[in-house]
């Protein structure tokens, strides 16, 4: 498994592409949950989420071995746009399957990286089957979101940046769906500051991990929610063992619990976010973390929210705090 030097590897190689995404105190999200709140706002990351910290990683690894001829990956937009920024550092081809309900925003953001583009189904185990057939045919080597060490690797940077800026940290909480982002932040914690108390946030209807790891393997199951980015039926085998051994404790929340994070985030921290990005700071305002007066840092992951459905998530939300007849359609 990684080990501390891994990720210490990673982050010299990433540190000198990506900005660190400064820890945010929160007083807000502290009064609501009697805990000292600070945000990482991995939505001002570049591409706009966590996820360029493992495709740069892995990229990186590529072609310190001789530039490949081309890479292929499957992602609702986040990974996808990352592997093609990624690659586009390195001068690599870059192609993308991505879902026929990805937003508008996300496949702008892909092109705008020179992603080559190909849409196929809804979930992910759809695409990534799509995606390894392509790479077979054309001898590219296909990038995993979650299930990829070196994607992992790259993911626990984000940890180690946490412990660099807030030592005394008690609890790291971050979501999880395919499990690449908290495979890297619970490995790379534990080997560095096994103290740390790490919780994983999943929505309600899309709990695969969490059922996974209470079945003690992979499972599917069925999933529907509006955090697109967490749609995935089945764990991979990589992420599956390094969650399955190094997050503490898991939490799930419901589709109006991501709405209302994403609201009051907007709101208060003036931190857009989309509602994989939520995630996590709805599981802390619907009791993740038990107790008070911890430090507790809270992943706000991505803020690539298409702009119709944050206008209508922003119209529920409000409806659900000041009543229906707030305001018309």
């Amino acid at each position: 498994m990684l080990d501390r030097a891994d990720f210490s590897a990673a982050h010299c190689r990433v540190g000198g592409v990506l900005e660190p995404t400064r820890l945010q105190y929160s007083r807000t999200f502290s009064n609501y949950t009697g805990h000292r709140i600070w945000i990482k706002p991995e939505n001002l990351q570049r591409t706009g989420a966590f996820k360029a910290r493992g495709a740069y990683n892995k990229l990186a690894k590529l072609c310190a071995g001789g530039k490949p001829a081309g890479v292929i990956t499957a992602s609702s937009g986040n990974h996808a746009a990352a592997v093609a920024w990624a690659a586009l550092q390195f001068g690599v081809r870059a192609r993308v399957v991505m879902p026929e309900d990805a937003s508008r925003s996300k496949l702008d953001a892909v092109a705008s990286y020179g992603g080559e583009i190909i849409q196929h189904g809804i979930y992910a185990d759809e695409r990534k089957e799509r995606a390894r057939d392509i790479a077979a045919q054309e001898k590219s080597i296909y990038v995993d979101s979650t299930d990829d060490e070196d994607v992992i690797e790259g993911q626990g940077t984000c940890a180690l940046e946490i412990l660099q800026e807030k030592s005394d940290v008690d609890v790291i909480v971050g979501p999880v769906g395919g499990g690449g982002l908290m495979s890297g932040v619970s490995r790379a914690s534990k080997v560095t500051a096994p103290r740390v108390e790490i919780v994983a946030v999943e929505p309600t209807c899309s709990s695969s991990m969490y059922q996974s790891v209470c079945a003690g393997r992979p499972v599917e199951v069925n999933v529907e929610t509006i955090a697109d980015g967490l749609r995935t039926r089945i764990p991979g085998e990589i992420p599956y063992s390094y969650v399955s051994q190094s997050v503490d404790r898991f939490h799930q929340v419901s589709e109006d619990d991501i709405t209302d994070a994403m609201l009051l985030a907007l709101q208060r921290t003036k931190l857009l976010l989309e509602p994989s990005g939520a995630v996590a700071l709805a599981g802390l305002l619907d009791g993740a973390v038990p107790g008070s007066d911890r430090d507790v840092v809270v992943i706000a992951t991505g803020g690539n929210v298409d702009l119709d459905l944050l206008a209508t998530l922003i119209r529920r939300g409000l409806r659900r705090q000041w009543g229906e007849d707030m305001r018309p359609e």
